[in-house]
């Protein structure tokens, strides 16, 4: 993959060059290019597929299964509504953690270890700033997004269900690396107050600086591309070198993980410097990969990802 120099990054958006669609720019004066990432397909098209159930299974008409879903790999599949994992795919290194983020075989909620990890430590480090954060939803199986995904079928219709809930096996919580986080005292997650809230806000600031992305942010062009409506509790996490790169981007992370995926170009964004690289983060070398391909603006969704379930402390329901 071909990346921006150094010096850019460190100069930040005044030596950039081209904008892209989706956020973020690539470097003027580049190599020439030989490798085309082709386009994602755009969530206004994957949206007009038809959904197919059958006694057994639910799917979308045409959806693939993802790449790199394979333990190794993990952190860079993409899952929309048109690609997928498998009905049986279910991650290696599950552990219990509490709602309150304590690993603990006690826990309600399963986590990969790796998540698991890094999200104890960001609950730590939350607290210190007076911010006393909880676990809504974590891992999630094939199974219960089947019958979630059913149950909003028949409360509101086939059509009004997809807005609001993802299709088993398109379901970033399958990965076992997703979580839904809400705050202890705050502002609670279904308060439309809550995107504006310090716990929202804190974990803008600070979720990447522990290996945590966004997958649904604000903003009509950002939701265009990433298929699904604005969602400030839902965090994935991909490491820190992955999310101190997508952050830095500006890109939403379905497009920059499909550009890394095609081997497209690294993409900086115009507040790059803003952010705090991870330690012992080392600038990838300049190779003649192409800019990244986006898809043009799309039709924004107006639903969150997966439908509430109950919450273990029955205070309120999880979020989608």
């Amino acid at each position: 993959m071909r990346v921006v120099p150094l010096l850019a990054l460190i100069l930040g958006a005044s030596v950039l060059g081209a904008a892209l669609p989706g956020g973020g720019v690539v470097a003027a004066g580049v190599a020439p290019h030989t490798v085309v990432v082709p386009p994602i397909t755009a969530c206004s098209e994957i949206n007009k597929r038809k959904i197919i159930i059958t006694r057994t299974s639910i799917g979308i008409q045409g959806a693939v299964t993802t790449k790199n879903w394979r333990t190794s790999q993990w952190a860079t599949s993409v899952l929309d509504p048109m690609y997928r994992l498998s009905s049986s795919y279910k991650p290696t290194n599950l552990v219990a953690i509490t709602w309150r983020g304590v690993i603990s075989p006690k826990g309600g909620y399963l986590l990969k270890r790796e998540a698991a990890q890094a999200l104890s430590a960001m609950f730590i480090e939350a607290k210190v700033s007076n911010i006393s954060l909880k676990i809504l939803s974590a891992y999630r199986s094939y199974a219960t997004q089947r019958a979630t995904f059913a149950k909003w079928v028949a409360q509101s219709g086939l059509q009004q269900a997809r807005k609001y809930s993802a299709v088993p096996g398109h379901s970033e919580h399958q990965l076992g690396t997703t979580v839904d986080l809400g705050s202890l005292t705050g502002v609670a997650w279904s308060n439309p107050k809550f995107p504006t809230s310090p716990t929202a806000l804190w974990l803008e600031s600070n979720a990447y600086k522990f290996g945590f992305v966004r997958s649904y942010p604000a903003g009509s062009a950002n939701i265009a591309l990433s298929c699904y409506g604005a969602e400030a509790w839902h965090w994935r996490y991909v490491g820190k070198d992955l999310a101190y790169e997508i952050v830095c981007s500006a890109q939403v992370p379905r497009i920059f993980l499909w550009n890394r995926q095609n081997g497209g170009d690294r993409v900086i964004g115009p507040a790059c410097d803003s952010f705090t690289p991870p330690d012992g983060y080392v600038l990838p070398s300049p190779s003649v990969s192409p800019p990244a391909s986006e898809t043009p603006s799309e039709t924004p969704s107006e639903s969150p990802t997966e439908s509430p379930t109950p919450s273990p402390t029955g205070s309120e329901p999880t979020p989608p």
